[in-house]
């Protein structure tokens, strides 16, 4: 690394250095952070998910569909455990039903994701 070291009354203040390994330390340190945040949000209980899950919620995929594949829950089971008909669950994911925000709230809570997650 070429660094240059300018002094003020002999003692160094700044340290000037090529904007390309600038750019590559703040990346490096950026990255750094974004895996201790990671750690420690998992150390405290926190769920992460796969990054697939995340771009096909993003592409606007059901995200309720999307968490119950994940869990490996089949819209019966899904169905049963929250009170509905199989049918209903479909309606759902597929837009052509509003769920109403109790039965929302039991979908988020059997998926074990916050009510936002299926917003």
């Amino acid at each position: 690394m070429n660094v240059q070291i300018i002094e003020h009354n002999a003692v160094p203040e700044y340290a000037v250095i090529d904007f390309k390994e600038y750019e590559a330390m703040r990346e490096a340190l950026e990255n750094a952070e974004d895996i201790a945040d990671a750690m420690a949000f998992q150390s405290n209980g926190g769920e992460t998910f796969p990054a697939a899950l995340v771009e096909r919620l993003c592409d606007g995929s059901n995200p309720i569909m999307e968490y119950r594949k994940y869990r490996k829950l089949t819209q019966a089971t899904l169905a049963e455990q929250v009170g509905v008909s199989q049918a209903a669950i479909a309606g759902i994911e597929s837009s052509k039903k509003d769920p109403s925000l109790s039965l929302m709230k039991k979908i988020a809570a059997t998926l074990g994701v916050d009510i936002d997650d299926l917003i």
